[in-house]
């Protein structure tokens, strides 16, 4: 009976072992706004192929995660509520099938949290290769961050479009002095085992069967609308939705400006005037009235805008 006491503290002793080594680490961007949203971006070689993988994000704050440029999930941000006495969540994603063999690039574009802070996360990137052989990566060593084109404003979002990368960051080459490493943060606490079934060990990387289904508090588009009718002035244009939706709206434009300003219902797009481009909020939904009116500064003209769509929630 003793030796069998014994077995069982040292089979406890090795798993706390295991544990400390995939310990997660926190991270925040050490220069942004407080009201911009960020990008945080990682390459992983890849030694071996892998079989399969997961990424496992803890945030606090709305976040979009993509891996080799694909957004991972059907959802448009996770997650849908930020609860400001637990603000922090664990969600853990199944990427198997965005992998390629050489490389894999995790990005995630996240917005400031609840109080508009810098938000803080921790990510872990977990799974097998064609060997069967488990690797997990937890440490903030080698995560780049960089300032978004977007900040969250009392209005809604403004969106500067002039100084957009020109590769998008969540994949292919990026221009290296707008990013730098990002900053340690003190650890957070999360209500995974509350509100999304997500244990510790998941986040840990070494039990990487329990994933999160994303049916619980994700944000999807429940319906496009296209307006009924349109007025519009030298100034100005205005759409009818009748009755009313909770979302936000897609306005594609063209012949835009480089600069010019252009106001949607709480958001503020500033054009790069280069090509069509699309105007629409990333992070944050309102409950619309039946007329969304769209108008600018002195180079504004009602023709610029090709399409309009309302994205209901």
């Amino acid at each position: 009976m003793r030796l069998f006491h014994t077995f069982i503290l040292l089979l406890f002793a090795l798993t706390a072992a295991h544990a400390q080594q995939f310990g997660t680490e926190w991270m925040t961007s050490p220069s942004s706004a407080d009201s911009s949203c960020v990008w945080f971006r990682r390459t992983f070689i890849a030694h071996n192929p892998s079989k399969c993988a997961s990424v496992c994000v803890a945030a606090d704050s709305r976040f979009i995660l993509y891996v080799n440029g694909r957004n991972v999930s059907t959802a448009l941000y996770m997650p849908r509520h930020v609860d400001t006495a637990h603000p922090s969540v664990s969600v853990t994603f199944d990427v198997t099938q965005f992998l390629r063999t050489d490389s894999n690039t995790v990005a995630l574009l996240v917005a400031p949290t609840a109080t508009m802070a810098s938000p803080r996360l921790s990510i872990g990137f977990f799974g097998k290769d064609v060997h069967d052989t488990s690797f997990a990566t937890c440490s903030i060593d080698g995560w780049m961050s960089s300032a978004a084109s977007t900040r969250l404003t009392a209005d809604g979002e403004l969106m500067d479009n002039r100084y957009q990368m020109p590769a998008h960051p969540s994949y292919g080459d990026i221009i290296t002095p707008v990013w730098q490493p990002v900053a340690a943060a003190e650890k957070n606490s999360y209500s995974a085992n509350k509100d999304y079934g997500v244990a510790a060990e998941s986040i840990f990387g070494y039990y990487p069967q329990r994933y999160n289904i994303l049916n619980d508090d994700a944000v999807r588009v429940h319906q496009i609308y296209s307006p009924r009718f349109f007025d519009s002035s030298d100034q100005s244009v205005t759409y009818d939705f009748s009755p009313g939706f909770y979302g936000f709206v897609r306005v594609t434009l063209r012949g835009c400006q480089r600069g010019e300003h252009i106001y949607i219902n709480g958001m503020e797009y500033i054009c790069n005037g280069e090509m069509d481009e699309q105007a629409y909020c990333r992070f944050t939904a309102r409950y619309m009235m039946r007329c969304v009116t769209i108008s600018g500064d002195h180079y504004f003209n009602p023709e610029q805008v090709q399409e309009i769509e309302a994205i209901g929630l």
